[in-house]
């Protein structure tokens, strides 16, 4: 029988859910479409939807979320019982579009080193600056939600198509997520069956370094199945001429190879 964790589907997951499994951060046509679908979710909320928009918590990439479906939600917060001062602990309808901005440019900026700066194309930086409220502009008015999904939709070809081509984008990006995260949980579960009854055998230091070549290897590993990985038939794989490296083998193979090539002496054992 299945557990009750594997009868449940994951409908949604956290912006830093996703930078945390992927290991590197988001593209940018991702950051224009998680940028439009939080500003169609802002705008569907002021005109009514529940939750009301003045309980929706935007702060760090945790509090925003990417549906199956390719929509976007956010973090909210519920009055319990007694009263309590939501405004005292939620930004305004203006401060939204900034901490949105903020989260955006952090998951752009995600995991790379701290003196590399990453080069945005101009349209995203202006619009970033806009949202964060760094245009050297005194004079310019603060932009709206509706100046934020013009310049999403303005940035594709056939702006009447952003609806869609954002849905899919994050669609996609959740489809991505499942996946990765389903190819972690079938190699680790090799890893226990395979390698659980045998741990025993080697030393500490031995785990540890293979631990830290795991952590080390793994996002490049994530990097190339996110590129697509072709696979060859054996046919198709080109013939290596060259003689095999000479590798560096264990006493307890080299001892196995005299065994089975008979490079020993036996002594004689008196009766």
């Amino acid at each position: 029988m299945e557990s009750p964790q594997c009868e449940q589907r994951i409908t949604k997951v956290s912006l830093a859910e996703i930078l945390k499994c992927f290991e590197h951060p988001i593209s940018e046509e991702q950051a224009w479409a998680v940028c439009f679908q939080c500003c169609r979710k802002m705008e569907q909320l002021s005109q009514g939807l529940c939750p009301p928009l003045h309980s929706v918590f935007i702060k760090g990439p945790g509090s925003i979320f990417i549906h199956a479906d390719g929509t976007a939600s956010f973090k909210v917060y519920h009055k319990s019982g007694k009263s309590i001062d939501v405004g005292s602990i939620q930004q305004s309808g203006d401060k939204l579009l900034e901490y949105l901005g903020v989260v955006i440019y952090e998951a752009l900026d995600w995991g790379i080193d701290s003196q590399v700066e990453r080069e945005l194309s101009d349209p995203l930086e202006k619009l970033l600056c806009l949202m964060l409220k760094l245009d050297d502009e005194a004079m310019r008015p603060a932009v709206t939600l509706q100046d934020v999904i013009k310049a999403c939709e303005e940035h594709l070809s056939r702006p009447s198509e952003a609806t869609s081509h954002y849905e899919m984008t994050c669609r996609s990006l959740f489809t991505e997520y499942m996946e990765l995260q389903k190819l972690v949980t079938i190699i680790q579960t090799s890893k226990e069956v395979h390698l659980g009854s045998s741990l025993s055998c080697y030393s500490s230091v031995d785990l540890a370094l293979a631990g830290f070549f795991e952590a080390s290897l793994w996002p490049n590993v994530i990097r190339e199945l996110q590129n697509g990985v072709k696979l060859r038939k054996a046919t198709e794989r080109p013939q290596c001429h060259a003689p095999p490296k000479e590798c560096i083998r264990s006493p307890y193979e080299l001892l196995l190879d005299d065994i089975q090539h008979k490079r020993y002496t036996l002594q004689k054992v008196s009766d």
